[in-house]
């Protein structure tokens, strides 16, 4: 097995979202962004440029197809070890694959031929995957970079734009999230009735019913998505510029998947139960209802890797615990199990999609139920996002507290938001309206925070049209989940600037001086 083209330790001494600050306006990004303390499955930030991508829609391709996309990661290699860092990532793919790709692989999830997820002009295909050849990655406990992938064309030296300090990237609200619609709960409760209705009957035991919000910007996306990402702190964070008129923007604190390329094991870490940061934890602890939700989920996900581990291998490798997170409290369980070598991504994805949490339980007729119910496709939320790497690495995060924004005209972006719950027996429809107004919040709290200084912005709402474009404050006291401080830009613009010097042709040199490269598990 071949080894890693380029393995570099980078002389930057910042944050992934000074990265994201300085990064070139004129070239697509596509970023993976670890927030918060660091934990064993968001240790690690990635950052690429988008070039070429696969597009699949379900109209126009079938499973093979998309199989076939999901394990284009380029040649295999080595695990990438630095020391006692094992990178995640050596090339391969960045994207997202959607709720709907759920239908490729199990067709009776579906119970209707509709249109899919080309909606917004057409502009939204099922899943995206963009051929990542080079990245620069960061290791959240060490604050190191890596420059990976193949030594060729632009690397990160050149992604980068120090001088956009001087003129920094606005956005404002032009069109608030509407969580107030009486029909729009009106609609969402008969959902909740209607499926506990089908629980009582037998039919399903669980089911996970969403429902949408829409706002409406003005200015940059990313702009936007670095207020989201510096003000949430999300553990499996993401920001992709898909073309011209698209960009999905994700605050999930949710792991679909997670693959060691080393060791082979995988993992699943599923949410079911969530309070308000502000309310007493306990109330989630001791509940039975939501502990229910969560140990079906738990039990699912331990038959969907048992379809692929090796016998014996797959265990509750964490028991129901409750998390902080930006706006709420989240009750999580860990499943694990040991992959056989050399399968395929692609594998895992038909064994595990859609994540467990958000379909329901039995998984399909759990799916049929949401197709039956739900008015529309729900796209790339609920779906996974995350990456696919040659080292055999894999990381995915469940699309959930994700936006996703579709130009309109000029500088005026759509922002498409959804919510959703898992119903049990004893579910209150009205109590599951509260939840999903929760899972909003983080949304709400990351746009609400751009608002302009002086502006009178309730809680309910983003800010209209009034008021001038907000700019990104990116000091002290905007960061807080990740303190970097201006003098620490400084060095950034510093050591960039004296990188560029090396030159492309020096990157290998560079690599072997340091004594870096991809060697094989022990």
């Amino acid at each position: 097995m071949p080894e890693a083209h380029l393995v570099r330790p980078l002389p930057w001494n910042c944050s992934p979202l000074h990265v994201m600050r300085f990064w070139r306006t004129d070239l697509p990004l596509l970023s993976l962004v670890s927030g918060g303390p660091p934990t064993k499955h968001s240790r690690f930030s990635v950052f690429a440029p988008r070039r070429a991508c696969v597009r699949v829609n379900r109209q126009q391709h079938d499973r093979s197809q998309l199989e076939a996309a999901l394990d284009q990661v380029g040649a295999p290699c080595r695990p990438i070890r630095c020391g006692e860092i094992t990178l995640p990532f050596a090339g391969g793919w960045i994207g997202f694959v959607g709720y709907e790709c759920g239908a490729m692989f199990e067709p009776s999830a579906r119970l209707r031929d509709g249109a899919g997820s080309l909606s917004a002009g057409q502009l939204w295909p099922d899943a995206v995957l963009c051929d990542v050849p080079r990245a620069a990655v960061h290791c959240h406990t060490t604050g190191r970079w890596f420059d990976v992938g193949e030594a060729t064309g632009e690397g990160p030296e050149e992604w980068i734009d120090t001088s956009t300090v001087l003129q920094p990237q606005r956005f404002k609200l032009r069109r608030s999230l509407d969580r107030g619609s009486a029909a729009g709960r009106a609609t969402f409760e008969a959902m909740v009735e209607r499926t506990r209705e089908l629980i009582l009957a037998g039919d399903i035991f669980q089911a996970n019913i969403t429902r949408g919000f829409s706002a409406g910007i003005a200015g940059s996306p990313r702009a936007l998505a670095l207020h989201a990402l510096a003000t949430t702190a999300p553990r499996h964070g993401a920001f992709l510029e898909l073309d011209a008129h698209t960009a999905l923007l994700s605050l999930s604190p949710e792991l679909f998947l997670s693959i060691d390329g080393a060791s082979r094991r995988i993992s699943t870490r599923p949410m079911k139960g969530t309070r308000p940061a502000g309310e007493d934890p306990e109330a989630l602890r001791t509940s039975s209802k939501d502990a229910a939700e969560l140990h079906m989920i738990v039990d699912l996900m331990r038959n969907d890797l048992g379809r692929i581990c090796e016998i014996g291998s797959v265990s509750v490798s964490e028991q129901r615990t409750i998390e902080h997170h930006a706006t709420v409290w989240q009750a999580v369980a860990e499943v694990s199990g040991t992959l056989p070598e050399q399968m395929p991504v692609s594998r895992a994805f038909a064994a595990c999609f859609p994540p467990g949490s958000v379909t329901g339980a039995p998984k399909v007729r759990a799916m049929q139920v949401i197709d039956a119910l739900e008015a529309g496709p729900r796209s790339a939320y609920c779906g996974a996002i995350g990456m696919a790497s040659r080292c055999g690495s894999s990381h995915f995060a469940v699309a959930i507290r994700t936006a996703r924004l579709t130009r309109d005209v000029g500088d005026r972006w759509d922002v498409d938001y959804h919510a959703g719950c898992g119903i049990v027996a004893d579910s209150n429809p009205a109590d599951e309206h509260l939840e999903c107004i929760a899972k909003t919040q983080v949304f709400m709290d990351a746009l609400a925070s751009a608002s302009p200084r002086g502006s009178d912005h309730g809680s309910e709402h983003f800010g209209g049209d009034a008021g001038q474009l907000a700019p990104l404050r990116l000091g002290k006291s905007d960061m807080a989940c990740d303190p970097m401080t201006l003098h620490a830009l400084d060095e950034m613009r510093k050591t960039i600037a004296g990188s560029v010097e090396v030159g492309i042709v020096d990157l290998p040199d560079v690599a072997a001086q340091h004594d870096l490269r991809a060697v094989a598990d022990a």
